[in-house]
């Protein structure tokens, strides 16, 4: 059984008999020595390398283990190995400030949350990002609560409709009461800060409603494309607009078109399928009961 050790180049002068880069590793004690007098010249190497049972000629670099000071940089070694030194050598510097500190364990967080939910790289980079500067401006709330909400705003923010609230609460394992007083006071540390709130465009939850409600896919184009057409006068109507999520603006819109498609659907499983409540839906289409007629020809 072997080990690799991988450490950074670095010239070795010893100090006792003035040799330079004559030295043997020492892999038991983990120690670079002097070959000529038997100073230890350096300490404490670490052992980065996985194990394996090759024999000698099968190695994937020239000369005995650990001879050739600087092997990474050299690419003397396997290319996997010199991305996990590197990769490991970034995250091992000291974290010195707070908001380093800070900054490692949303990263974390968000890590972890990008398997569960799909979510894209640059929404992980862009949430961290906007995490450090509210946390700067003062943004205190509980831990996880206050990673999720910040990842939610820039969610929102980039209109992926796919990765819903109620779908990160149930995968991320957050309290929803909790959540909402994190998001809040985001928002305030946000207006302090000017950073405008997501303006969420409805019409990116059509395609979700229709494909939750299972219309086949005959049927699935016809009912986007009047929901789309439908939402759009919802939206240029500030009374029945304002004061509404924009799921439940999409809901009632696949609701119409649904019905002039020809597609039978409830409201509750139009209210479901964009992981909403039936109750706004229901009112949202009493409302616009007074202001659209559908004309039907026999």
């Amino acid at each position: 059984m072997t080990r690799k050790l991988i450490f950074e180049l670095e010239e070795y002068a010893c100090p006792a008999c003035g040799a330079v880069n004559d030295v043997i590793v020492d892999y038991e004690r983990g120690q670079v020595i002097c070959k000529s007098c038997g100073v230890v010249l350096k300490d404490g190497i670490a052992d980065l390398g996985p194990e394996w049972r090759k024999p000698e000629s099968s190695r994937a670099y020239s000369g005995p283990i650990g001879s050739s000071i600087g092997d990474i940089e050299f690419g003397n070694v396997k290319v996997a190995d010199k991305l996990k030194a590197i990769s490991l050598k970034k995250f091992s510097r000291p974290i010195s400030t707070p908001l380093e500190r800070v900054e490692s364990d949303v990263r974390e967080f968000l890590e972890s949350a990008k398997e569960k939910l799909s979510i894209p790289k640059n929404v992980i980079e862009e949430t961290v990002m906007l995490y450090k500067k509210l946390y700067d401006a003062g943004y205190k709330a509980p831990r996880l609560e206050s990673y999720v909400a910040v990842l939610y705003f820039v969610l929102k923010k980039h209109g992926i409709a796919a990765v819903t609230l109620k779908k990160i609460i149930e995968e991320l394992g957050i309290d929803r009461s909790n959540f909402i007083s994190a998001y809040m006071e985001l928002m305030s540390t946000a207006n302090k800060l000017g950073i405008k709130p997501p303006r969420v465009d409805p019409r990116v939850y059509i395609p979700k409603i229709v494909s939750a409600l299972g219309i086949g896919d005959e049927k699935s184009a016809e009912v986007q494309r009047i929901a789309v057409d439908i939402l759009r006068y919802i939206i240029s109507v500030p009374r029945i607009r304002n004061g509404r999520k924009p799921q439940v603006l999409a809901a009632a819109a696949v609701f119409y078109a649904c019905y002039i498609a020809g597609v039978e659907v409830t409201q509750k499983e139009v209210a479901k399928a964009a992981d909403s409540t039936e109750g706004p839906v229901r009112e949202l289409l009493k409302d616009l009961s007074d202001v659209i007629y559908v004309e039907v020809t026999v």
